[in-house]
């Protein structure tokens, strides 16, 4: 029963924010086509595409400007929450991929005008920014998650000490280094006469602290 209930709790939530998406991008491409059409009317069509962006943005500046810094915010906005809902939990979100689908379409709906190459730079960097925002918080939080010596890699059993520092040095050449930590081998001997090798990531702080003990 309690699962029912936070279950209908989170569809309930996203419905929510979309609705709030949706009311935003709505108003926001209505308001800016409205504003295109009757500005684009005075535009002479008899340039090149080019050319004619480039009037186009002469006489629209100050009010084009406006509407690339609120696109560029709801583009980023869009994607941040596209992202952190669905994308990060498909398993839980598999029944809501339409909104995914409809969140990339808001953006994707500033294309149909002349200045949609500028509106598709701007999807990239939001895009871009999104991505780098995500990037480092998984690495921070990873980072968190590290515990003092975490085993990550047992190997063996190799017939001499030798071969063990061999794969040794082989594992850590493959390794991505993680920012705030550092790889620690440890290579044992064991009753059956044979070689091995753990690997352990360890946070750098807890390196500095073994050496101050």
């Amino acid at each position: 029963m309690s699962k029912t209930v936070k279950i209908k709790k989170a569809t309930w939530k996203f419905y929510f924010l979309e609705g709030i998406l949706t009311s935003v991008w709505l108003v926001y491409l209505l308001d800016f086509y409205s504003f295109y059409n009757e500005s684009y009317f005075y535009t002479d069509k008899r340039l090149p595409i080019f050319f004619r962006l480039i009037s186009f943005l002469n006489d629209n500046w100050q009010e084009l400007f406006s509407y690339f810094v609120l696109s560029f915010l709801f583009m980023s906005l869009t994607l941040f929450l596209t992202y952190y809902l669905y994308l990060s939990n498909k398993e839980q979100m598999k029944g809501y991929k339409i909104f995914c689908f409809l969140n990339v379409g808001y953006c994707l709906a500033l294309l149909g005008n002349i200045c949609g190459m500028l509106f598709f730079i701007l999807f990239i960097l939001a895009a871009s920014l999104i991505y780098i925002i995500f990037v480092l918080a998984d690495g921070k939080s990873y980072q968190n998650e590290l515990q003092d010596d975490e085993l990550i890699e047992r190997k063996g059993p190799f017939e001499t000490e030798e071969a063990a520092q061999k794969e040794s040095s082989l594992f850590k050449s493959q390794w991505v280094k993680i920012e705030g930590s550092h790889l620690v081998d440890v290579i044992y001997l064991e009753a059956d006469g044979k070689y091995y090798v753990e690997m352990y990531i360890e946070p750098i702080e807890n390196e500095y602290l073994n050496y101050s003990k």
